[in-house]
């Protein structure tokens, strides 16, 4: 019997909560099997490694002995074929355990498919995901995530960032989506979105600063927004918004300008998964920091804690190596950077590795 196997995982953190995804079609394509799995925490492709060993062992209780095997990680695709090094000890390892299991049966083929051909693996992906965060299997001590900004990446090669960006430790991805009514500037929407999400499985951090936000929250999930930030100015509901994106499947965060004050979140603090606090007016990249923001800085994390919330704390604007410390003692749990890595002078993978390394210096063990 001939089963093809699509697979898909999910991280939010790289490592972080985690979830798998898997579906079994026989050889016409019919669905035969859903299978979706939380795990504690994983890298992305950790993720994907297990998607696979999982999808191997539930073929084998179907009684196949012909595999064809679909991913959208093109990374892990290589890999398996030989034709990309693996450098992880613990990649290694689960990249020898598909082997080996891929040996109990005929015939194993693996084949790289774009992720619009893989959507309900990664929806049960994403769903694991959520599952394993509301789980509240976290970590004690907070870690902090880097977001990298793609709107101060070289646009002509956005798909080479993005598959650098996760190979490099990145945490999520960046978006700012800006309207020129909200913000005075225009950068990109659904069609750079959607092209991208299938050259990685981080998720995609979508900073919406647009006038009316609900009525794209829909389309931008769909496009492949995990994480769908709005300002409470742009919207005449915020409440009401943010039920819409987490309808949508996304998780939900409200932006607060340098003047906007904390007092705006803090009746639906218990409802947002992200508080993004902007230090630097929106529109622009490579403006410099605000140190006044981070009075609200400390204050939103103050109200986080008190009520025992696992919600983000994000900061977005003029952070760097030099002050990256500095609002990880305020409180920040994750790092948005657009010049500080793409124009650092170092490589993506050492911007990044650099910044974590200052920004945790800080953190209390």
């Amino acid at each position: 019997m001939l089963l093809r196997l699509y697979v898909d995982g999910s991280s939010f953190g790289n490592p972080g909560p985690a979830g798998i995804g898997v579906v079994a079609c026989d050889e016409n394509g019919k669905i035969i099997a859903t299978h979706k799995l939380p795990l504690p925490t994983a890298t992305n492709n950790e993720a994907e490694y297990i998607a696979i060993v999982e999808a191997l062992k539930l073929a084998e209780k179907f009684g196949a002995d012909e595999i064809h095997l679909l991913s959208d990680s093109e990374l892990i695709v290589q890999q398996l074929k030989g034709k990309y090094k693996v450098n992880s000890p613990k990649l290694q390892k689960l990249r020898q355990e598909v082997l080996n299991l891929a040996q109990r049966f005929r015939r194993f083929s693996v084949t790289y498919v774009p992720r619009e051909s893989n959507k309900l693996a990664n929806k049960l992906a994403q769903e694991a995901s959520m599952a394993a965060i509301s789980s509240g299997e976290k970590k004690k001590v907070r870690r902090v995530k880097i977001s990298p900004s793609i709107l101060s990446a070289d646009f002509r090669r956005l798909g080479e960032i993005v598959r650098e960006l996760e190979l490099g430790g990145a945490d999520w991805i960046h978006f700012d989506i800006i309207d020129g009514r909200f913000a005075p500037n225009i950068t990109f929407g659904f069609p750079v979105i959607e092209a991208l999400r299938s050259e990685t499985s981080l998720p995609f951090d979508v900073h919406l600063m647009i006038v009316e936000p609900e009525r794209y929250v829909e389309r931008f999930v769909k496009s492949g927004a995990n994480i769908l930030t709005v300002h409470p100015e742009a919207t005449y509901h915020l409440h009401r918004t943010i039920g819409m994106i987490k309808e949508a499947g996304a998780m939900a965060g409200v932006a607060l300008s340098p003047a906007t004050p904390a007092e705006f979140i803090k009746p639906i603090l218990h409802l947002l998964d992200l508080v993004l606090v902007m230090s630097v007016d929106p529109g622009f990249s490579g403006q410099k920091f605000l140190p006044f923001v981070l009075e609200k800085v400390k204050t939103i994390r103050t109200w986080i804690d008190e009520l025992g919330l696992e919600t983000d704390l994000e900061i977005d604007g003029g952070v760097t190596e030099e002050n990256a410390s500095e609002v990880v003692a305020a409180g920040v749990s994750v790092i948005v950077s657009a010049t500080g890595i793409f124009q650092s002078g170092k490589s993506i993978a050492e911007a990044i590795t650099q910044l974590r390394k200052v920004a945790e210096s800080r953190l209390t063990k």
